[in-house]
């Protein structure tokens, strides 16, 4: 029961819950760098939180060995199989023998695609993401190559490859991914230090997404933002979404494989709902940082929550009522 890899894109691994409570060790949470992509494609195959495959900037190339229910999320892909178009945000019925071809288009980043019952991963430290650092979790702690073989926990009976006609709406897409070019941040614990025409800057100015960007961090070409002051700093928690400000004036937002602790200036912090827009953007893209009032920031999340859980519960039922394995 296995999918072969004929081309992987750039960036090609396994991803999964977030690997929480080994900070202290100097271990990351890592998992996808696109959450509501990883989480939606799963609901979508009638799964919790199983392991899915995440591409990310190019395109790629897959031989199904056997029959599989499977779903592709994310945001600048194009998706066939055998050379007819298939849909994105919907789940598909795809035959043993057939190619699926994964083509990066528009803007955009990141691909994920689930399974019905999940990909067999290497479960470490309570999970089964890909930590690259450490050469442990998902498929042998590493980036998925070609001819490398993903094995499925479940095969299903198809006599043909087919898209289901219902799945995610173009409207609750644009409610998740638009506009593409704001992201909203609060103030953090060091934004006192900047000087007042930097702060300025910052929230008023346009950066855009350097090419020298990764799962680790975005680097933003922009507006060179100071301190008041020279000022030494003790390295301190961060977290997916922390912006920090280079001693080059530049500053990166910390994505999923982001380190524990940092030394540089925490000038702000991306909130959680809109970190999947974020991710999502390509290098080039422009983007622009709104503030926001953590009371605003903590109603957003709570929106996201919510969401999820109704999406979660809107697919697991369309899923009993459709699917018959």
């Amino acid at each position: 029961m296995s999918i072969r890899i004929l081309k992987p894109s750039l960036l090609t691994s396994l991803v999964a819950n977030r690997r929480e409570g080994f900070r202290s060790w100097g271990i990351g949470p890592g998992g996808a760098m696109d959450h509501f992509a990883f989480h939606v494609a799963n609901y979508l195959v009638g799964n919790e939180n199983e392991s899915v495959i995440e591409f990310g900037y190019s395109s790629a190339e897959i031989l199904f060995e056997k029959n599989y229910l499977v779903c592709v999320t994310g945001k600048g892909y194009t998706v066939q199989v055998d050379g007819i178009d298939f849909p994105l945000w919907k789940p598909l019925k795809i035959a043993s023998d057939s190619k699926l071809s994964l083509t990066k288009t528009s803007k955009g980043a990141w691909a994920y695609m689930a399974v019905h019952g999940g990909w067999r991963a290497q479960a470490w430290l309570g999970s089964e993401t890909t930590n690259l650092s450490a050469i442990s979790g998902g498929f042998q702690g590493k980036l998925i190559q070609k001819n490398d073989v993903i094995e499925g926990n479940l095969s299903v009976p198809i006599a043909k490859s087919q898209a289901l006609t219902w799945g995610i709406s173009t409207r609750e897409l644009n409610q998740v991914y638009s506009p593409v070019d704001e992201i909203r941040c609060m103030s953090s614990i060091e934004t006192d230090l900047l000087s007042e025409v930097t702060e300025q800057k910052f929230f008023t100015e346009d950066f855009i997404l350097s090419s020298q960007s990764n799962r680790m961090g975005y680097r933003m070409q922009g507006p060179r933002l100071s301190l008041k002051q020279p000022v030494e700093l003790v390295s301190s928690p961060v977290d997916f979404g922390t912006i920090q400000l280079l001693p080059d004036g530049n500053i990166i937002v910390l994505m999923a494989d982001h380190q524990t602790t940092g030394g540089y200036p925490r000038i702000a912090s991306v909130i959680k709902a809109d970190l999947p827009r974020l991710a999502q953007a390509f290098p080039g893209e422009k983007i622009k940082f709104i503030r926001i009032a953590f009371s605003d920031a903590e109603d957003f999340m709570n929106s996201e929550k919510n969401r999820l859980a109704e999406l979660k519960r809107s697919c697991h039922l369309q899923f009993k009522n459709s699917i018959q394995l």
